[in-house]
């Protein structure tokens, strides 16, 4: 039994949102606990399957015969190994608190039965990146969850910025997909296998450089594009136009880690080659600190949270590139708790302000609504990595294994700092001094419904870091804790906290302005004025060619030179037998006359 239960936990959200669509969507009484009643059996199936088999061993779902085309054999299997089922229950488990949040959150909400059935879909499709046990299978749920996630973005689609954010949200997906391909492509063609379990061996037997760095390098565009790191970050703020929920559920255990969850599937692949690893390193690196700037000067709860999560991605992208998936898996896990929680903090605060998301626009909530004061504040020191909150043990592998890589080092390190500036900065100007709207004067918690995920998250946020991840998966990290690397990480994340009290505490409008954090560092801009006006150039000249040469010359041309020919020939169709006969002896003569001049010569 305990075998078939991989295909158990993948199939019940899929019949959920089936049946939803097909049969219940105008009941959304009973839709919805269908819903519900789905990922609770995902999410016990997946406790029952993490209890099962040794922690250092594996299982494997039988297999159903798939592909065998000139080489490549592929069977749709699931697999069972420590790996995917922490992550399945991660998954699971987060998905059900935003599912019970989501019965209070979207009570009034006329097309809630749409809402769960997406969401349904939206768990299969990331349970099924969790349990494939080869790239091919992997892929095509991949691009299931790109769906999943453009239905859901676009949830409220009668709002224009809903529509962009889901466009734009597939379409740079896309573009980090394609490199996906060609890095599948290429592992099959360099190593003969597209199976995670065969990978290892076949990497062992070494491969030229070259090919091994851009089949890696392909492989990393596919998390670029779906964990929103540089340069295919742009579409993961313009996501919260989606319901909050939505965005919970996105950013803290699905889609925005299934980059990081793929990279270390293929990390076989990927340490064959020094220019992959450390390009992966420094991509993280980098974009734990530039989007933690960034969010020092977002007035938008959600975005604040959006690019916090930019940052903390890349810690675990950082960690695969530092060889040490162990406390990268660890981080995982943990950011799923606290992250969670924050979200969903930040939809009870947009909730009880009737849909207010600019803090500016919010103030004195910590007397109204003093809960999620309370675990916005479990959250904001779980992310800063405060102790013993959880992201403290999580980041603290990931920072010792920077201590002879001084540039990571300061990369990480710094957002650290920043991370807890703008968080105060939030909690200060949303929570404190006095309401600044008629919505935040008249705030209030929201039902049961949304108290009890944030209470059950704001557990898991305090105590999960005394879980034993990185035993669990056999995963420990390579290098030893250097005690320098955990006060200096520690000191900077506290320092943070002081010029943040000091700028806004009391503040009625932000005393900072840095225009080029508030632009992103013109990064849409720059896209938008110069690689998609340069698409919309390409795209007019080759309009312009079809019109002209294609339509005009080719096509037109031809029928206007077949009808002037048509019309010259209707012309000697006369009718006068006298006139035929001219023409013919006129003829006959000429050939005559042209047979004789070549005797002659």
């Amino acid at each position: 039994m305990i075998a078939y239960a991989p295909y158990l936990i993948l199939l019940l959200p899929l019949l959920a949102a089936v049946a939803i669509r097909l049969f219940l969507y105008p009941f959304p009484r009973i839709a919805v606990p269908v819903s519900v009643g789905a990922c609770l059996g995902s999410f016990l199936g997946s406790l029952m399957l993490l209890n099962a088999g040794t922690p250092a061993g594996g299982m494997a779902a039988p297999a159903v015969p798939w592909i065998e085309l000139a080489g490549l054999k592929a069977g749709f299997s699931l697999v069972a190994d420590p790996l995917a089922r922490l992550m399945t229950t991660t998954v699971t488990g987060v998905a059900l608190l935003v599912h019970i949040y989501s019965l209070g959150y979207l009570a009034k909400d006329p097309c809630r039965s749409r809402f769960f059935a997406e969401l349904s879909l939206f768990v299969f499709s990331m349970l099924g990146i969790v349990f494939a046990d080869n790239l091919i299978t992997m892929f095509i749920f991949w691009e299931l969850v790109g769906l999943s996630s453009y239905l859901l973005i676009g949830f409220w689609h009668q709002r224009p910025a809903a529509g962009a954010a889901a466009n734009k949200a597939f379409l740079v997906n896309r573009i980090g997909d394609f490199g996906f391909i060609l890095g599948i492509l290429g592992a099959w063609s360099l190593f003969g296998t597209i199976s995670f379990a065969d990978l290892p061996s076949r990497a062992a037997s070494g491969a030229p450089f070259w090919a091994a760095t851009a089949v890696g390098l392909g492989l990393l565009c596919g998390c670029l594009g779906k964990s929103a790191q540089l340069p295919l970050h742009v579409w993961l703020p313009d996501s919260m136009e989606g319901p909050t929920p939505v965005s919970s559920l996105l950013h803290a255990a699905t889609m925005v880690v299934a980059g990081v969850y793929m990279l270390i599937r293929v990390l076989p692949i990927l340490e064959l080659s020094w220019v992959t690893m450390n390009t992966i390193a420094w991509i993280g690196a980098v974009m734990t600190l530039l989007p933690a700037l960034i969010a020092c000067q977002q007035n938008d709860i959600k975005r604040i949270l959006a690019y916090s999560t930019l940052s903390e991605i890349a810690y675990m992208v950082m960690a695969v590139g530092l060889n040490i998936p162990g406390p990268g898996m660890y981080h995982l896990v943990t950011h799923a708790f606290f992250k969670c929680l924050l979200f969903l903090a930040a939809g009870s605060a947009i909730h009880g302000c009737h849909e207010e998301q600019d803090i500016w626009k919010m103030g004195g909530l910590r007397k109204r609504m003093p809960f999620t004061f309370l675990v916005t504040w479990v959250g904001t020191l779980a992310l800063a990595a405060i102790p013993p909150f959880s992201g403290f043990w999580s980041k603290d592998a990931i920072f010792a294994a920077t201590y002879d890589r001084p540039g990571l080092a300061a990369c990480s390190m710094a957002a650290g700092f920043f991370t807890s500036f703008f968080m105060l900065r939030m909690i200060l100007v949303a929570f404190g001094g006095k309401p600044r709207s008629e919505g935040a004067t008249h705030a209030h918690e929201g039902p049961p419904a949304m108290v009890v995920p944030m209470l059950c998250l704001a557990v898991l946020s305090v105590l999960g870091g005394i879980l034993p991840i990185s035993d669990f998966l056999g995963m420990k990290p390579d290098h030893p804790h250097h005690a320098w690397t955990l006060w200096l990480s520690l000191l900077l994340a506290v320092a943070g906290f002081f010029p943040a009290y000091h700028l806004y505490q009391g503040a009625m409008q932000d005393p900072l302005r840095v225009p080029i954090l508030q632009a992103k560092f013109y990064v849409d801009e720059f896209y938008q004025r110069g690689l998609v006006a340069m698409q919309d150039g390409l795209g007019r000249l080759a309009d312009a060619f079809e019109g002209w040469v294609v339509r005009g010359f080719l096509v037109r041309g031809s029928g206007v030179a077949a009808r002037v020919a048509g019309q010259g020939l209707r012309l000697v169709q006369c009718g006068q037998v006298q006139l035929y006969a001219a023409v013919f002896i006129l003829g006959a003569l000429g050939v005559v006359g042209w047979l004789l001049g070549r005797v002659s010569s």
